[in-house]
């Protein structure tokens, strides 16, 4: 059998997947060995090391058969007590692992595996080390500590584990598989009446063009012809509505469907974690243990793929920077083993993941410092500087604290390119650091790339869609709430200065008159802080799919992809966190961190809730109550406003009656019956104006039925007083 042979490719694919399931139960068998020794399943282990040696044997592998045999015969002395798991003998086990990781691959890339001479030393010196007794028993072993590996940038991932073929395989349970090809058979069912409809559309079409011709257009012939005609456009206007909603149907559920199966666990990538922890903490001669918590929480699988690189750089940066040696850790009354927690959550419509230490936290005197001689600002001005914005200066290109180059950082390229590999994911970086206790990346991720829910807005004579994750909410301002502060643009929200600029002018595009005396605005709130963004107008919501623009516009300032609108229009896609951090480099006033408070707040305001699936009528709305003085909360229809009921309180809520999910209806019921929402008056504002509509709404439990048709902002106001 040749290495060319189908038969020998097919044979050779399933040892190779063999041999890496073999691989990671060695590495977390080794791993346990070093931090229970009594507790750590060898008998598991052992088994591993014969089937590789077993499989190895069959497919004529001698350099991976050899150093399978070798590991269960050093395991096995293991097991009978014959040696002891001293630092000397795990890393000549660990070692055999790795030779056997490169040998692997050697074989998959179609060369002869490297001499393992070094390595069959190495375990020979393990086997021959004479095993401590007695006295000799509490000297410490002596340690072979491993070199790190270099490091330019994002550390590269640790040996042993090729997760990029781990990430090219996506395992699919079979139900769901059944689930797809059964809505697939569906989407047949509807292509074929689709066909059916285009063949009724040209009959319709040769019965015009009788007619058009003449033949056979006696007078008394027309009102049949006209019947039958109108009959004709009736029945596939029927028909191909019915088809238009079960089409509509299934391809959201197969959109669902198929997202779903790029969804992988964390745990995906996080494989080579304990083993590079182990090995980096050693060659620092500090120790450190990996926690990780939420393992399973799932991501998109192209977020994954980018993601590893930028997680194992803050793991390095935290053991290399933050995590103190164990001799310090006991001066501070720490224990000598470090922490580093790796914990994923959903939340919303995001996903959160953090790398925590316990170590020392970031100094704050010696990033002013660095930053004084690197020239970024004098000591007087980054002395007043909030911590979000002293901490920002680590992102940057080139700055780094460490007094030193050394193959593991000190280049100050690091955490620059974990920001820019986030953000290229449509993401952010957070930290919150405390001294002493230790610091805290935060990475929040969108749950997919594939989808976007965005606002429509148009800036110049152009459609730009804008995510909806950083709109804090949108705005009608009037020309005296745009001032000029130290020569800056700055609008005056609630009471506090916020950088303004024109979206057309940071996209360097020519701005429309203004004639409505008003200003659609923006209010984005994003890790660089909340800015307000003019544009011409608000065109709507809507649930887009994002495409990227290729190499040629890649890393465009401002704009993170392009989309293709309802009605056929390309629109680009903005990029929130450029587009604020673009204002201070066009002279505006600096963006506003969100706990940031200029000036005292005003009072506590009463609180409105505004349901309405009319993204037009809630801005509306909310204009109108919020230039009152209200306190307003919007949500787009009657299961979202019950959401929000749950997650805070207030003081009236006003709601459309038509409204996907739930109507207004059926919200007023639910308000009036729950004990804690009874009190809360509930006025509708709607189209509906029949008689039995309104006294549907009374007897629903509403205190108030407001028709748009006479809608009046007095007068809503006038009521939402008497109320409260």
């Amino acid at each position: 059998m040749e290495r060319g042979d189908p038969e020998y490719q097919s044979l050779f694919q399933i040892f190779a997947e063999e041999c890496r399931e073999h691989i990671h139960k060695l590495n977390q068998g080794l791993l346990a060995l070093e931090r229970q020794p009594g507790q750590a399943p060898l008998d598991e282990i052992l088994r591993s090391a014969h089937s590789l040696k077993g499989a190895s044997r069959m497919m004529g592998f001698k350099t991976i058969e050899t150093l399978a045999h070798h590991l269960e015969s050093l395991l096995t002395q293991l097991i009978r007590g014959d040696k002891e798991a001293t630092p000397a003998v795990i890393d000549a086990l660990y070692g055999a692992i790795d030779a056997i990781c490169r040998a692997l691959k050697s074989l998959e890339e179609g060369k002869e595996p490297q001499t393992i001479d070094d390595v069959l030393e190495q375990i020979r010196r393990a086997v021959e080390e004479k095993t401590p007794s007695g006295a000799d028993a509490k000297k410490p072993s002596p340690q072979l500590k491993p070199k790190p590996s270099p490091s330019r940038g994002l550390a590269p991932t640790p040996i042993g584990i090729d997760e990029d073929r781990a990430l090219a395989t996506i395992r699919v349970q079979t139900e769901k598989l059944d689930t797809l090809i059964n809505q697939t058979g569906e989407l047949l069912v509807s292509k074929i009446e689709a066909i059916d409809n285009l063949r009724q559309m040209e009959q319709a079409l040769d019965l015009l063009e009788e007619w058009r011709r003449g033949k056979d257009s006696t007078q008394s012939s027309l009102p049949s012809r006209i019947d039958r005609l109108d009959e004709e456009l009736y029945n596939i206007l029927l028909r191909h509505s019915e088809n238009t909603h079960r089409l509509e149907r299934l391809i959201d559920e197969i959109h669902v469907g198929v997202s779903d199966l790029r969804l992988l666990p964390l745990s995906t990538i996080l494989e080579p974690f304990p083993r590079m922890v182990r090995d980096l903490s050693r060659g620092l001669e500090k120790e450190v243990e990996l926690i990780v918590e939420g393992a399973s929480t799932r991501f998109d699988k192209k977020i994954l793929e980018e993601l590893r690189d930028p997680l194992i750089h803050l793991v390095r940066n935290s053991i290399d920077h933050g995590i103190e040696s164990p001799q310090e850790r006991e001066e501070k009354g720490k224990p000598r083993q470090a922490k580093i927690l790796i914990a994923a959550r959903q939340e919303g419509g995001k996903v959160l993941i953090s790398v925590t230490d316990d170590g020392k936290g970031l100094d704050r005197q010696i990033i002013e410092r660095t930053a004084v001689q690197r020239g970024i600002a004098s000591a007087d001005e980054i002395g007043r500087w909030r911590e979000e914005e002293v901490w920002e200066l680590i992102f940057r290109s080139g700055f780094s604290t460490s007094p030193g180059v050394t193959e593991i950082s000190g280049r100050g390229v690091g955490l620059d390119a974990v920001r820019t590999k986030v953000e290229g994911l449509k993401g952010s970086l957070s930290i919150e650091s405390r001294a002493g206790e230790g610091v805290a990346f935060t990475v929040s991720l969108p749950l997919t790339l594939s989808t976007i829910h965005a606002l429509i807005v148009q800036a110049g004579r152009d459609s730009f869609c804008l995510p909806t994750d950083w709109l804090e909410k949108t705005l009608l301002l009037s020309p005296d709430q745009i001032t000029s502060i130290e020569g800056k643009p700055t609008a005056i929200i609630d009471g506090v200065p916020l950088a303004f600029a024109w979206l057309a002018d940071l996209l360097s595009l020519p701005r429309l008159e203004n004639r409505s005396g008003t200003i659609p605005a923006l209010l984005l709130r994003t890790p660089m802080g909340r800015a307000v963004l003019g544009v011409e107008t608000l065109l709507g919501e809507e649930e887009i799919v994002a495409k990227e623009l290729g190499k040629l516009f890649r890393g465009l300032s401002n704009i993170s992809g392009g989309t293709i609108l309802g009605k056929g229009e390309i629109a680009l896609i903005l990029n929130p966190i450029d587009l604020v951090r673009s204002l201070s480099h066009q002279g505006a006033a600096q963006p506003s961190f969100a706990s940031a408070t200029t000036r005292p707040l005003p009072p506590a305001k009463k609180k409105v809730l505004v349901a309405d699936d009319s993204l037009t009528t809630r801005t509306l709305e909310k204009n109108i109550l919020e230039a009152a003085g209200f306190d307003v909360t919007t949500a787009v229809d009657g299961q979202d406003a019950l959401t929000k009921l749950y997650e805070r309180s207030f003081d009236v809520v006003i709601t459309d009656i038509q409204m996907p999910r739930m109507d207004g209806f059926a919200l007023t019921q639910r308000v009036k019956k729950d004990d804690r929402f009874k009190e809360i008056p509930v006025i509708l504002v709607t189209s509906l104006q029949s008689e039995e509509d309104k006294k549907k709404g009374i007897e629903s439990g509403a205190d108030a039925y407001i028709t748009k048709a006479t809608f009046d902002q007095k007068n809503l106001l006038e009521i939402i007083q008497r109320f409260i």
